[in-house]
């Protein structure tokens, strides 16, 4: 009690000292209410209402040290953080968290618990609502998640987006986030293969063309150079002077 009542930011008014289920007068627990166990063998905590008390701190996960808590209330404060995970006693019936400035999502544990009453609305929450939790007020308990904008998922509410749950990305965006970039990665490296391929195929076919170039004048020039001999030849043959002899 001590760590919630630190993270609540409980004024000193209130009292909060020494033991909550056996106070005196001097350290009363104002809002905080004991009840005998089933065996009747201690006092355990079973109510806190601190409602419209001023509280601006958050609430500690410590509180899932209350194992017998069937009530809370902290509704009209202005609490901020997460609802802590530890927030799931089986014996919890009603939660009053309405009109803080709670934010984050709501976390399943919530939903494990017997609630027959959740008042969440007028926060500052986001992410896909806990069908199980959903399912208090469609089993004749009563739910109002109304005033945060940021919620989804249930009939009352918008669509959630396909890739997001929780106020985060969800596993099936991060997946299909890397799907999209393996695609992505895979295509650069086909571009990159077809232009190493065409540059390549443009330096194999330069060098033969040119060498192609130099047979074709080789090969004019062994022609020329034929048909000079047979013209020499055939003057010989005559009797003619040779136009390289000297007169």
């Amino acid at each position: 009690m001590k760590a919630l009542k630190e993270s609540l930011r409980v004024p000193d008014r209130m009292g909060w000292n020494g033991d909550p289920c056996a106070p005196t007068t001097w350290d009363a627990w104002e809002g905080v209410t004991c009840r005998m166990t089933t065996d009747k063998t201690a006092l355990v905590i079973s109510d806190i209402d601190l409602g419209s008390q001023g509280l601006k701190g958050y609430i500690s996960d410590q509180i899932s040290l209350l194992s017998d808590l069937v009530s809370l209330n902290l509704s009209s404060n202005s609490l901020g953080g997460e609802i802590p995970p530890g927030l799931c006693q089986k014996s919890l019936m009603q939660v009053d968290l309405s009109n803080n400035q709670l934010t984050g999502s709501i976390p399943d544990s919530l939903a494990s618990s017997s609630l027959k009453l959740v008042l969440l609305n007028g926060n500052v929450l986001e992410g896909r609502v806990p069908e199980q939790l959903y399912s208090v007020g469609v089993h004749g308990g009563a739910i109002d998640l109304s005033g945060n904008k940021g919620l989804c998922g249930v009939p009352s509410l918008p669509s959630c987006p396909i890739f997001w749950e929780h106020g985060r990305l969800s596993t099936r965006g991060k997946i299909a986030i890397g799907l999209s970039c393996l695609f992505v990665f895979c295509v650069v490296l086909l571009l990159a293969y077809i232009y190493i391929r065409r540059k390549r195929n443009d330096y194999d076919f330069a060098l033969p063309h040119e060498l192609m170039s130099l047979a074709a004048k080789r090969n004019r020039y062994q022609r020329q150079k034929s048909l000079m001999l047979l013209e020499l030849e055939s003057q010989h043959a005559k009797g003619l002077p040779s136009p390289f002899t000297p007169l």
